[in-house]
């Protein structure tokens, strides 16, 4: 009896580790969650003060080859696409995420080369990293399009930052660095610092 008392006192012992690491780990995932809606919510504000800014490609699940590069000129958006595109935003700033996303879906599939389509690349992108659970892997294809076909385009630099924290993610720590080094080395001077600044500190947080 009193080894098997023994017994059952290490196998208690054992189970008290087993749910404090289960606990910490569920803390962490609580952490970064609220971590990522901190940080879209932020950035729904920041996009809530100023019209959106645009310039276009075929959604992920197409299945369709996207150009490598898209027409530097001017699009004009269509009545309808500004209409498309805002009331997608405005799930977004509601925090209907699922919702918006399946409408930035939608979005693509209509105006695949829209003034709005690099705008809507990047709030899937965003929305993809705040689903439940995250799909990263999604994040990482929509970003990347807006990076390969709108170098020049606004929403780089921020999408370009994305990325890297998608890497990061998704457990490649030198894709991650070699593109929050790209953003410091290309945007750290004008209107673009500010995704140079929270490269760096996204760098002096986890390398």
């Amino acid at each position: 009896l009193f080894y098997q008392l023994q017994l059952l006192q290490q196998e208690v012992m054992q189970l008290r580790g087993v749910l404090e690491e289960q606990a910490y780990q569920l803390k962490q995932l609580k952490d970064q969650s609220k971590e990522r809606y901190i940080d879209l919510d932020r950035r729904v504000g920041e996009l809530a003060t100023a019209p959106p800014v645009a310039t276009s490609t075929v959604p992920v699940s197409t299945g369709q080859t996207p150009a490598t590069s898209r027409p530097s000129a001017p699009v004009v958006a269509e009545p309808d696409e500004k209409s498309a595109y805002d009331k997608a935003y405005s799930m977004v700033v509601n925090r209907r995420f699922d919702e918006a996303l399946e409408a930035f879906k939608q979005f693509l599939i209509d105006y695949p080369d829209g003034k709005y389509t690099p705008n809507s690349y990047y709030w899937m992108g965003e929305l993809y990293g705040v689903t439940t659970p995250p799909d990263h892997e999604s994040a990482r294809q929509v970003f990347t399009q807006l990076l390969d076909q709108y170098p020049d385009h606004a929403k780089t630099p921020d999408a370009m930052f994305k990325l890297g924290k998608v890497y990061f993610l998704k457990g490649n720590r030198n894709k991650s660095r070699e593109l929050l080094d790209k953003v410091i080395a290309e945007y750290s001077q004008g209107s673009n610092s500010s995704a140079a600044n929270k490269a760096r500190q996204f760098i002096n947080a986890n390398f």
